[in-house]
This record gives C-alpha cells, sequence and structure tokens, in this order.
C-alpha cells in the first residue's frame, strides 16, 4: 500500500513538472508603471528621455477620463499624449519571441521600443500587436513609448482621409491608452496571435460543427496558424485538450506531426466528437478551455488556452434559432464606450460584468454595440454574463464609397479574427443602414 502511494506521488510529481514544461508560452498584464503626459513631447520617442516627472498612471487610462460626464461628448479634449514605460524581462526569456498587444488606442499612434519605431496603428477601434523581438534588450531595461493622437478630425495618414466612425455624435473620444495591454513571450515555435493589424497574423480558432444540441454532443474543431521562426526545419505536432468549468478534462484529440521549414507559417486542425457539453446560451454563460500545444520534434512546447464556448444558431424566414430555440430578440443599442458615470469606460472586469448583468437580470438577451465593435473586456463579459453581441466594424448611418470603404473591409476582416472565439457574437454587423448589394457581398466574403 505505501510503495502505490509512493508511485502515485512520484506519478503526480512527473505530471506536474511535464505541465510546467509545457508552458513555454507566457502571457503578462502590461498596465502597471505607464508614464504619461499630455502633448506633443519632442525626444519622447527616444530611450534616454527624462520622464521622472511626467504622471505615473496604470493602464486602462484615457489621458481625459476625468472628464466622465462633466463636459458634453463633443468637447472631450482632443491633443497628442505620449505614454511611456521602463520594463525588464525575466531571465527566462532570452531568446524568445516578444510581442505586445494593445487592445484599442484612440486615434492614431506611433510605436517606439528603446528609440526604435515599431510601427503606426490608426483606426481608433481595433486591437494591434507589434514583434518586439529585434530591438529588445533582453538583458537590461527597455523602454516602450507611445504616441497617440485623438483629433476629432484624424485623417489617414497615407491617404488624407477621415475615418467614417470618428464621430463627435456617438464615439465618446477618449484618448490615449483607453484599454488593456498584454506582452506575450514564445518560444522561436508558436501558435500566432490573432491579431491582424499590423502583425498580420490569425492565431487559433475553436469552433464546434455538426451540433446535436437533444443529445448534448458537437464536433469540436481547432485551428493554429503556426510559425517556425527556428534556424531548422522541425516536426510539429498538434493536441488538442477541452477542459469543462470544473476543471475535468472532457476530450483531447490532434494530429499527425507535418515539418515545417525554418520562416514558413502553416495552419494545424484537428477536430473530434464531444458527448456531455453544456451549449452556451443568453442567461448560461457556459465556457470551456481548449488547451491547443504544439509538439516539437516529439516534446510538448507552446500551449495557448483559449476560452470559448459552444452554441448552435440559424437564421432564415425572419427568425433567430439558439440551441434549436427561436428568440424573441430585445435588448439595447448601446454606446461601444459603455462608461460609468464619473469614471469613464477604463472600468474593471467586475463593474463589466455588473453592468452588462443587468441586462440579463431584467429579461433583456443582447447588446448591439453603436457603430464601432465592444472592446475585448465587453467581449469577454457578454463572454460570461451570457449576453448575445451584434458587433459592427466602424460605420456612421450611411454606405460609403472608394477608401472609406476600404476602411470599413479591413476593419471588419480584422475585428473578426480578433473576436470569432467568443459565444456571445451572434451577428457581424456589415452597417448602421443600408449598404449597396456589392457591399454586402463583399462583407459576407470576408466573414466566410
Amino acid at each position: 500500500m505505501k510503495r502505490t502511494n509512493l508511485l502515485f506521488t512520484l506519478s503526480l510529481l512527473f505530471m506536474l513538472v511535464a505541465a510546467v514544461r509545457v508552458s513555454a508560452r507566457d502571457r503578462y498584464n502590461f498596465n502597471s508603471d505607464w508614464k504619461l503626459q499630455v502633448g506633443d513631447i519632442k525626444g519622447a520617442d527616444s530611450r534616454g528621455f527624462k520622464d521622472n516627472e511626467w504622471q505615473r498612471v496604470t493602464l486602462p487610462h484615457a489621458f481625459n477620463e476625468d472628464e466622465a460626464f462633466k463636459v458634453p461628448i463633443k468637447q472631450l479634449t482632443d491633443t497628442v499624449a505620449w505614454y511611456r514605460k521602463h520594463f525588464r524581462l525575466p531571465r527566462e526569456a532570452k531568446g524568445k519571441k516578444v510581442f505586445v498587444e494593445f487592445e484599442g488606442l484612440r486615434m492614431g499612434a506611433d510605436f517606439y521600443l528603446n528609440g526604435h519605431h515599431l510601427g503606426y496603428h490608426e483606426n481608433g477601434v481595433m486591437a494591434v500587436g507589434l514583434d518586439l523581438t529585434p530591438y529588445i534588450n533582453y538583458g537590461g531595461e527597455n523602454v516602450i513609448a507611445v504616441r497617440v493622437d485623438n483629433n476629432w478630425a484624424y485623417r489617414e495618414r497615407a491617404t488624407g482621409q477621415r475615418f467614417q466612425w470618428n464621430d463627435s455624435n456617438f464615439n465618446a473620444n477618449y484618448g490615449g491608452i483607453p484599454k488593456n495591454v498584454w506582452l506575450h513571450v514564445a518560444d522561436n515555435v508558436y501558435q500566432t496571435l490573432p491579431l491582424y493589424s499590423n502583425l498580420g497574423t490569425t492565431g487559433v480558432y475553436i469552433y464546434a460543427t455538426d451540433i446535436d444540441v437533444a443529445s448534448r454532443k458537437a464536433v469540436i474543431n481547432a485551428e493554429s496558424e503556426v510559425r517556425n521562426e527556428s534556424k531548422r526545419p522541425v516536426s510539429i505536432g498538434y493536441s488538442v485538450e477541452v477542459v469543462d468549468a470544473d476543471g475535468n478534462t472532457v476530450g483531447t484529440f490532434g494530429c499527425e506531426p507535418v515539418s515545417v521549414a525554418p520562416g514558413a507559417t502553416v495552419t494545424l486542425t484537428a477536430s473530434d466528437t464531444v458527448d456531455n457539453l453544456h451549449f452556451w446560451s443568453w442567461g448560461y454563460g457556459y465556457l470551456y478551455d481548449v488547451k491547443t500545444t504544439l509538439l516539437v520534434n516529439g516534446k510538448a512546447a507552446d500551449q495557448v488556452v483559449t476560452r470559448t464556448g459552444f452554441r448552435k444558431t440559424r437564421f432564415g424566414n425572419g427568425m433567430i434559432w439558439l440551441n434549436d430555440r427561436v428568440l424573441q430578440m430585445k435588448g439595447y443599442a448601446q454606446r461601444t464606450s459603455n462608461e460609468w458615470p464619473g469614471v469613464g469606460l477604463s472600468v474593471p472586469p467586475w463593474m463589466s460584468d455588473y453592468s452588462n448583468g443587468m441586462l440579463i437580470d431584467h429579461n433583456a438577451n443582447f447588446f448591439r454595440w453603436m457603430h464601432v465593435t465592444a472592446w475585448k473586456q465587453d467581449a469577454e463579459s457578454c463572454d460570461r454574463v451570457g449576453v448575445m453581441q451584434m458587433l459592427p466594424a466602424g460605420d456612421a448611418e450611411r454606405d460609403v464609397e472608394d477608401r472609406r470603404w476600404g476602411q470599413r473591409t479591413e476593419l471588419m476582416r480584422d475585428m473578426i479574427i480578433y473576436f470569432r472565439n467568443h459565444p456571445s457574437v451572434i451577428f457581424y454587423e456589415s452597417g448602421n443602414e443600408s449598404i449597396s448589394c456589392d457591399h454586402m457581398i463583399e462583407m459576407r466574403d470576408i466573414r466566410d
């Protein structure tokens, strides 16, 4: 009996050690210890710039958030502001890939690391990712600097065209970095991030097909875009584990290894039927953790955990079905900033759950966010509390042509890639009012 207990303990320790080794992907909350200065400051992009006297802030932090509900929406301050952060990487990060994810900025932003210009982003809505690896100092201090311009009349740098949705009638101009920031550290063979803006990558997609609601089963499909940024070919296998809300593994499956050349990008897929599923529904935000793990030359490596849910939808004859039941849709066209009086939009997640949950409490079931897509925190909140969402990309109550239409289609593409694992997202909105048949077909093709 003692020998059996010893063997069991050793086996458990082995599994724990193996689990630690699998966790090659690290995701750090990057919100603390930023410095803020309102105004366009010469030289603030350089590593050695003196920012000792700047205001210390924790993100999310719109530089004009103290104006919330003190001035009319059209009078929120619009100007340039700079944000800077000094940081060091943990020792284990040496030689790995390092990415930063901004969930959103307003309106146009330039990014610098240690004095090097990384790129810019300027739709004011969607998340953006940047590869810090070429300029990172693995052994010492790093400085990331962000210049943000939230001008109401902001114009696209390449074309001089304004963005249709940068509209003072509905899109509250909380400027700077009013959403979360994350730092990702991954091996050189890794699953990409769903950040098409700047990085051009699509990440992991988890979805259900062949859903049988009555028997509580479905085929769970996993797809991961994978890059080999090592210097040699590698054999990459793919393992998927589906974990329920109680922490129980309810499905495991994978695919055979494939050889991936240096610098190449591939998409790995796997699927299997999973039984005894809890289907996500309005008022019932049941979520699973789906762990996708790369097996590099036979060894478990990069692992990504995607929190998602499974539900069946159907649309036709003027009706909407969720999990084989016809729905009466009832809810709100909520302003996307979804701010609190006297606080603004940069609220902690529990406040999002509280306010979004009030919709369920009085028997409504969905939000249609006004003209621009929700931010990630609200999407995650709706997943948890069971609120359905209709997500626009960006528009302003009329069809448009030429570059303005191109801005809308690009934003729709990036938004779908970023939000497609959220079960609360029931539709994507192509336009708040009528758009042409050709434009609707184009939006449908992007969705597909």
